[in-house]
């Protein structure tokens, strides 16, 4: 136990000695990393971040949240939404209408020296906006939208633009479907309207030859039809009868058009309740989002962090200084064993 403890120690001198005998190399090697790292640390430019935080709407319907009779759950439009709204809010920020409509505004292919005759152009430029623009989902179920570049304004504004696009680009969207909806169900009214005209056209006709109210006319008629039999007066029973002929010919036909009425003018009265619904959808600029925190310019930068990367470079410096020691004694070792 001895022998090994002493072993042990006396390798451990030697490994101390070994790297104390080569301390120049590692000093000077250690020395140029950090000379590379506060090189590289200067080189790289200023970032500057701002951010904004904004929590999703739980309705995006303006007509079913204000208009529709029948509430349900996530008809308040003061409630913030849940993780799948925040999950569709983030997808909004991500899409590619925001950021190309991002890129137009600012120029952001000068901004990050894309060069305009690129062939590969708009991969680099989504790349590089993807590297300076994230979007997140954060465990208090906001959607963190951060932005940083070389100005802290410009920054700042995109930020801000990207909060005030989600509204934009999702009305647009909503505005295309509402249009044609809209559309549907205003010419399903015109439809209906003019059905329902027909039918008061023809019940025009029908009331032309006497049928008035199927049902209450032949209640009457059997009950005046009742006393002139009673009273025995001819006259008034020949005029019932030919009355009752009337009814039997056309009575069908007439409750027929009543009912049909009766269904067109419900069914008219719910597509125009559409109507207004569809109208207020397309006519909504109700916002998709609450905004907590507005983005700021920023005073300080946060990139690069400068004696971070010049400790980084100091420790790679100071492994690979070992790394290469160690190469040159296995060559020696090799080399003697070749000569023996």
């Amino acid at each position: 136990m001895t022998t090994g403890t002493r072993d042990s120690a006396g390798t451990s001198f030697d490994l101390v000695l070994f790297l104390w005998a080569r301390r120049k190399l590692i000093i000077w090697i250690t020395l140029l990393g950090a000379v590379i790292g506060i090189a590289a640390s200067l080189i790289i430019r200023n970032q500057y971040k701002s951010e904004v935080i904004l929590f999703p709407a739980i309705t995006n319907s303006v007509s079913k949240a204000l208009l529709n009779e029948q509430s349900t759950g996530r008809d308040d439009i003061l409630a913030l939404g849940d993780e799948e709204d925040a999950e569709q809010l983030l997808q909004m920020i991500q899409s590619d209408r925001i950021r190309d409509r991002v890129c137009e505004t600012y120029n952001l292919d000068s901004v990050y020296r894309i060069e305009p005759d690129d062939p590969h152009r708009r991969t680099k430029l989504a790349e590089a906006y993807d590297d300076h623009i994230k979007s997140e989902y954060t465990k208090f179920g906001s959607v963190r939208v951060e932005v940083l570049d070389e100005n802290p304004t410009r920054a700042m504004h995109i930020a801000n633009d990207i909060a005030a696009l989600v509204d934009t680009v999702w009305t647009a969207m909503a505005r295309e479907r509402a249009e044609k909806g809209l559309k549907l169900v205003t010419d399903k009214v015109h439809q209906l309207e003019d059905a329902i005209r027909t039918i008061d056209d023809s019940m025009k006709v029908l009331r032309g030859l006497g049928v008035h109210d199927y049902h209450t006319q032949t209640e009457r008629y059997n009950e005046y039809m009742g006393a002139a039999i009673v009273k025995g007066d001819q006259r008034a029973i020949k005029e019932f009868e030919e009355r009752f002929k009337v009814l039997a010919q056309y009575g069908g036909a007439y409750v027929t058009m009543q009912d049909r009425q009766f269904n067109e003018v419900k069914r008219l009265s719910m597509m125009r309740m559409k109507m207004e619904q569809a109208q207020a959808d397309l006519e909504s600029d109700m916002p998709h989002k609450f905004v907590v925190n507005r983005a700021q310019e920023a005073d300080k930068k946060s990139y690069p962090i400068r004696w971070l990367i010049t400790v980084m470079c100091m420790v790679s410096a100071f492994l690979f200084s070992l790394v290469l020691i160690v190469v040159q004694e296995n060559v020696k070792k090799i080399r003697a064993a070749h000569v023996r």
